[in-house]
């Protein structure tokens, strides 16, 4: 491959499946990426992209590249990483984050809100994979980074320490223990909500009902947070959660917020990328912005 950009351009149809987005996060024209794709599939005598619905998806010719296209590019972006920077004010680039739906909303509204001042052209996106695919996906470009709390990430993975957090108890206002202290006994006697998901801290918080007797009394479970709100406040149900998170959500909803009675650990919070992209400098920024926002607030 004589054209460097043709690795660029496949890079960008790779991560974000399709010409379009492709042609943004490269601030190019769709004409022009689409040239690009043009150029690869006569060189490699191989469609490599396909429409599926929506989305432009790999051939199995294009999966078997990928791999050694993108660490070709690796490559040449570090011998380009000490000359070329990153100018956030003129930046047009979408960047894209691994995490749930309590990174969506606790932590990406004041990000975004730092961004519409410093770099405007920047856009975020936030997915919610599995680990694995979370690892892959880090390491081929589709996400740029992960925010959250994954014990279970496999090592190899770069991380940073954002912040600690812990666990409270929450309640609708109005409940028979809103003005009361959360005892074990209390705690143990009621009906819960558990959110839980394979590769985050829900364990624990399983454990921790176990321990206190209350098995049989995880009246509901769900996959994510922010469903959790509309059944509290409609129930006597206890919800064992994430400081910040019922912090930011008593703002809008009639919550009550009590220490937890049980004895749990915190946890923390980290930024995760991968070894690929540890030097790009667009990586780089991103990555000290987001933390920056925690040590600042």
């Amino acid at each position: 491959m004589k054209d460097l950009n043709l690795l660029y351009a496949f890079e960008a149809i790779w991560r974000d499946r399709s010409v379009t987005g492709a042609a943004e996060s490269l601030g190019l024209t769709q004409a022009a990426v689409s040239a690009s794709l043009k150029r690869l599939r006569e060189e490699y005598e191989d469609k490599l992209f396909t429409p599926v619905g929506r989305k432009m998806e790999p051939t199995p010719l294009a999966v078997d590249l990928a791999p050694l296209l993108l660490d070709a590019l690796s490559m040449v972006r570090k011998t380009q990483a000490e000359r070329r920077r990153f100018e956030p004010n003129t930046a047009k680039r979408m960047f894209t984050v691994r995490t749930r739906d309590i990174g969506e909303a606790v932590t990406f509204p004041p990000i975004m809100a730092a961004l519409a001042q410093s770099a405007p052209g920047i856009r975020l996106r936030t997915v919610f994979r599995s680990i694995p695919e979370t690892v892959s996906g880090m390491a081929d470009g589709q996400i740029d980074f992960a925010v959250g709390f994954l014990p279970s990430l496999e090592t190899g993975i770069h991380r940073r320490l954002l912040h600690t957090q812990y666990y409270v108890c929450v309640m609708r206002a109005g409940h028979p223990f809103a003005d009361k202290k959360l005892t074990v006994e209390r705690f143990s006697e009621s009906e819960h909500l558990l959110v839980e998901y394979s590769g985050s801290g829900h364990l624990q918080l399983e454990r921790a009902l176990i321990d206190a007797g209350a098995r049989n009394r995880i009246k509901v479970r769900l996959p994510q947070y922010l469903a959790a709100p509309h059944f509290i406040v409609s129930s006597n149900l206890l919800w064992s959660v994430p400081a910040v998170l019922a912090e930011t959500l008593a703002k809008h909803y009639p919550l009550v917020i009590k220490p937890h009675p049980m004895s749990l650990p915190g946890f923390e919070v980290f930024l995760y990328w991968h070894e690929r992209y540890h030097q790009d400098p667009a990586n780089k920024w991103m990555r000290e912005f987001v933390a920056q926002r925690f040590t600042s607030g």
